[in-house]
């Protein structure tokens, strides 16, 4: 489940509640199955149809209210203080992701998963094999006696939460941009648009297309073959907190078994031949993995600190012109969300201030729902074409 929490902007994309805040406007639901226009189902969601009766536009006319309850651990707890009629945040839960069940990376599929690699899927795999690993070889460690057994506890909970950060990054969409994607107001503003060649559809900035996901990905930073899917605005945040965790795990395995090598001189320390062949190899995979997340994690840092990513900043380079780079640096926020820090080190959905501005897109039915709230009888009347199909789409540039 994600949320998306929005200030003043054009900003929905979620499977169950989101946040809109554009000054002042209520609630509303919208049925994300209508083929040709948007309708309301449920009390106060409201949206233009093709053919509005005179009951319609009078519900249009004076909207009611729908609140769906979101937990304070869920929410910023000053957006929820400023939610509402009067405030300048409401909730929304329009879900313009598929309802299908299926596996993929097209906007078809329901679930976010890369089935065309099969490299990899197979070093996906390897991750858990070697967490796995050694979480049994730490515990067998512990059961000699050579470290207590609530440090080992403490190491399967580190590895559990590194697994589950790495599913997370598996399987959440990085940001893929879907063909109805148009450039947001201040792109508009804008001297160039970009469309993708592949995709045939708008090319938000900073975004790439990936040939093996087959998809534009916003802010993409690059494909990681362990995670089995590209790394970009939608799922930055499980993937930082894996390679912290997974850091952690080899930083802390290195020390139980330097401990128990330089400081036990027990009896109870003394390895049988099956366990010093499992540390032996554990302490090469600990130190490969070490090694490896930081460099990873100091890249990340970098690229946040600069905004400029990995796949950018090697174009840049091998032009020479990182010196004329724009980019800004990307706040904490626009990774870990605006949620409550205890979240943060969790690998749950982020909740984005502004979906448009992080993603980099936005979409028609947002920037026409986005309208209908500030006017809807202007936007009832004029607004739509010849076949009743709203009529928001930017030229190209």
């Amino acid at each position: 489940m994600s949320h998306t929490m929005t200030e003043h902007g054009p900003n929905i994309r979620s499977q169950d509640v989101r946040y809109r805040g554009i000054g002042g406007d209520t609630p509303y639901r919208d049925d994300p199955n209508a083929p040709v226009h948007l309708e309301s189902y449920g009390n106060g969601g409201y949206g233009p149809a093709g053919g509005m009766d005179d009951e319609y536009k009078k519900s249009i006319g004076q909207p009611s209210v729908h609140f769906l309850g979101l937990p304070d651990c869920c929410s910023n707890r000053r957006v929820l203080q400023d939610e509402g009629p009067g405030g300048r945040y409401y909730r929304d839960d329009f879900n313009d992701l598929s309802w299908g069940c299926s596996l993929g990376t097209g906007d078809e599929n329901g679930i976010w998963m890369n089935r065309s690699d099969p490299a990899g899927t197979i070093m996906a795999m390897m991750v858990w094999v070697l967490m796995a690993y050694s979480m049994v070889t730490i515990t067998l460690l512990a059961q000699t006696g050579g470290i207590p057994v609530y440090l080992s506890y403490s190491y399967s909970i580190l590895c559990c939460m590194a697994l589950a950060c790495h599913a997370k990054t598996s399987i959440t969409d990085p940001g893929s941009v879907p063909p109805s994607a148009v450039p947001t107001e201040a792109q508009r503003r804008a001297d160039k648009l970009a469309m993708c060649s592949q995709c045939q559809t708008f090319k938000p900035p900073l975004s790439h297309h990936c040939r093996i996901c087959n998809r534009c990905i916003s802010k993409m930073d690059h494909h990681c073959p362990w995670m089995n899917n590209c790394v970009g605005a939608g799922n930055m945040k499980h993937f930082f907190l894996f390679l912290i965790y997974t850091w952690s795990c080899s930083v802390y395995s290195l020390t139980l078994l330097g401990f128990n090598y330089f400081f036990c001189a027990a009896d109870d320390c003394v390895f049988n031949v099956v366990l010093i062949q499992l540390v032996r190899i554990m302490t090469l995979l600990s130190i490969g993995a070490f090694l490896f997340t930081s460099s990873m994690i100091m890249n990340v840092v970098y690229g946040l600190m600069t905004g400029i990513g990995t796949i950018d900043r090697l174009k840049k380079k091998a032009t020479n012109t990182m010196s004329d780079a724009l980019e800004e640096p990307v706040p904490l926020t626009s990774v870990f969300g605006i949620g409550p820090l205890y979240t943060w080190p969790f690998p749950t959905d982020p909740v984005f201030d502004d979906y448009d501005e992080i993603m980099g897109y936005s979409t028609p039915q947002r920037l026409l729902r986005e309208q209908i709230l500030k006017d809807p009888k202007s936007a009832a009347a004029g607004n739509m074409n010849g076949n009743g199909v709203p009529n928001m789409i930017p030229q190209q540039v």
